[in-house]
């Protein structure tokens, strides 16, 4: 509700409307003080300096919240691990940013009854994206000056202990298996490892053993068992397509391979496929790789070292804004390929 009171009774309350300062010595007509401003008491000589004896202010209700202390109870129910906020909002609005290098997890049916509640607001960037320190994930703002304290209370137990966290990445070791008879033969020379070693040291994974073989499923099944006992994650070039030679795919099952995938929606990068030996993944990079900069690999790679562990599920619904837009100039992944 809107009152007129004396300035000198006003600290603690709120403006419910802007004051204008004009001030022709130092060239300045602006806001001075802005709706939901709570007044404080070095305000009030700078209130009668612009000539207010009086101001309307918002008397809330016990029912009632400020936007400014609703959106600081709303944006630390939302944070989970590795997050901090702004200290103070500006006009009912708080941004969470992310603490580490990681990939940003979001509980996205948490985030929807949130926004369903009414007056919280939660945009947030898209789950599984990596991130930087100081990067921005999500915003917290109530939409008007106050709002119920029963809608505060819902959007908060509905948050519980958080809805929004970071995985760091963390220093990681990977051994590198180049197939096809014409690379080992030393016909054709290798370019999947100039082009994937840096995108594996981007995300803090070294490429600690690198070895070329010929399309042989046993030699290569040997080869990734062992490399499996050694690294963390064994990533392996060439064999993923249907010609009678491709044998990779076939030496990552025959390997032991759990949760074994082979394709998915994605393009570029359709014959990508995956597997995991005793929690650690294995990924067969296809050709694409070498001619486009993002493909499939690009959107599984920060996720697999993380240790997350892709679903058939997870993999099926990437046809869902799979198919790369082929931009003039490529800005992924800051784009909506491979997104939900």
């Amino acid at each position: 509700m809107k009152r007129k009171v004396k300035v000198e009774e006003a600290v603690g309350m709120v403006l419910v409307h802007d004051i204008t300062e004009v001030n022709p010595e130092k060239g300045f007509k602006g806001r001075a003080f802005k709706k939901g401003h709570i007044i404080r008491e070095e305000d009030v000589e700078k209130l009668k300096s612009l000539g207010k004896e009086y101001v309307y202010v918002l008397e809330l209700s016990d029912d009632e919240i400020h936007e400014d202390e609703a959106a600081k109870l709303l944006a630390d129910a939302i944070m989970g691990e590795n997050l901090y906020r702004d200290e103070e909002p500006k006009e009912g609005k708080i941004n969470i940013y992310s603490e580490v290098f990681g990939v940003v997890k979001i509980d996205t049916e948490k985030l929807f009854k949130f926004n369903m509640v009414g007056e919280p607001s939660c945009p947030t960037i898209h789950t599984n994206m990596w991130v930087k320190p100081g990067q921005k994930v999500a915003a917290v703002r109530i939409i008007s000056l106050t709002a119920p304290k029963r809608e505060i209370d819902e959007a908060v137990e509905i948050a519980g202990e958080g809805i929004i966290r970071v995985v760091p990445f963390k220093e990681k070791k990977a051994g590198m298996i180049i197939t096809g008879n014409e690379v080992y033969s030393g016909r054709i020379k290798d370019k999947f490892y100039e082009k994937l070693k840096p995108k594996l040291e981007f995300f803090k994974c070294t490429v600690e053993e690198k070895v070329i073989l010929p399309d042989d499923e046993e030699m290569i099944r040997k080869k990734i068992r062992e490399f499996a006992d050694k690294y963390d994650i064994v990533v392996l070039t060439g064999g993923t397509s249907v010609d009678p030679d491709d044998v990779t795919y076939r030496a990552i099952k025959s390997a032991g391979a759990e949760n074994f995938l082979r394709g998915n929606p994605i393009q570029p990068g359709n014959m990508l496929t995956m597997g995991w030996i005793n929690g650690k993944p294995l990924v067969a990079v296809p050709a694409a790789a070498l001619f486009f900069k993002a493909t499939s690999f690009d959107v599984w790679l920060p996720r697999l070292l993380i240790g997350d562990v892709i679903t058939r599920e997870e993999v099926a619904a990437k046809g869902h804004g799979g198919l790369c837009h082929s931009c003039p100039v490529c800005v992924f992944p800051i784009c909506p390929f491979g997104r939900p």
